[in-house]
């Protein structure tokens, strides 16, 4: 199951086919069963539509859920890349060397943050770009306490705590905000509720109807397929974007060399 919720594109067939044979096994039960009077359809056509709306309530909870998760993750790539150019614009005051080394320091750190965001990346490609980040912040900071022992002024500390301070910062939140996800008991809740609303629809039939038979599981597993799709920080085709940061790399990379 959890492969599956990894897995969005994967998701969508799965659940459609299984949900579909739900619905089919339902049916078959009902045409083999004998003695369901008026009284009994009536109660099994409650339990349908009262499953039915249990089903919609929680698809809607789910998406409420996931949509907020996705737009955090794409909001911290917008504050990471305003971040990263806080700094290069403040390390444009320091004196030389410092300023070119930062700056340069910077150039790959951006590339760093932009090969986390690479939805190819396996676990241990992550915590190696995570490491070689915060190496990278670790030199720049090294650089900026050099300038205070050289040359302290009113600016440097300002420097030191508030742009490179956010990138640690921010690169935590942007980690922690792909570990934020829909918790897996959620998950089998929503499946299992929609495996009986499947079921008690199809043994609400007298007869089978293909478009009947197919509405309810395709619209399960559509919103299902979309809510593992917005959970999903490196699988499915809705991503976060690194467009900023791309934008940001570009600008770094013909940023005008300083003047020595």
């Amino acid at each position: 199951m959890v492969f599956l919720i990894e897995h969005p594109w994967l998701l969508f067939p799965v659940l459609l086919l299984g949900l579909m044979l739900l619905v089919e096994v339902g049916l078959r039960i009902r045409q083999a069963s004998s003695g369901v009077d008026e009284d009994h359809q009536s109660l099994i056509e409650t339990a349908r539509d009262g499953l039915t709306v249990l089903v919609s309530f929680l698809l809607g909870f789910s998406l409420v859920m996931a949509q907020p998760n996705y737009q955090q993750r794409k909001q911290l790539v917008i504050e990471e890349a305003n971040a990263i150019s806080t700094v290069d614009q403040r390390a444009q005051l320091l004196p030389e060397p410092f300023r070119g080394k930062i700056i340069q320091l910077l150039q790959e750190y951006v590339d760093t943050r932009i090969d986390f965001g690479n939805d190819k990346l396996d676990e241990h490609a992550i915590l190696e770009s995570i490491a070689h980040a915060k190496h990278l912040q670790n030199v720049m900071w090294q650089q900026s306490v050099m300038v205070v022992l050289q040359s302290a002024n009113v600016f440097t500390p300002f420097f030191l705590e508030q742009a490179l301070g956010a990138l640690s910062d921010l690169s935590e939140q942007r980690r922690a905000a792909e570990e934020k996800r829909i918790p897996g008991a959620i998950w089998l809740v929503l499946v299992l509720i929609s495996v009986l609303a499947c079921f008690t629809f199809g043994y609400s039939m007298k007869r089978r109807f293909l478009l009947t038979m197919l509405v309810l599981p395709l619209t399960v597993a559509i919103v299902l397929s979309l809510v593992s799709e917005l959970d999903s920080p490196r699988a499915g085709f809705i991503r976060s974007g690194q467009q900023s940061m791309k934008r940001l790399q570009l600008d770094l990379k013909t940023e005008a060399p300083p003047n020595r």
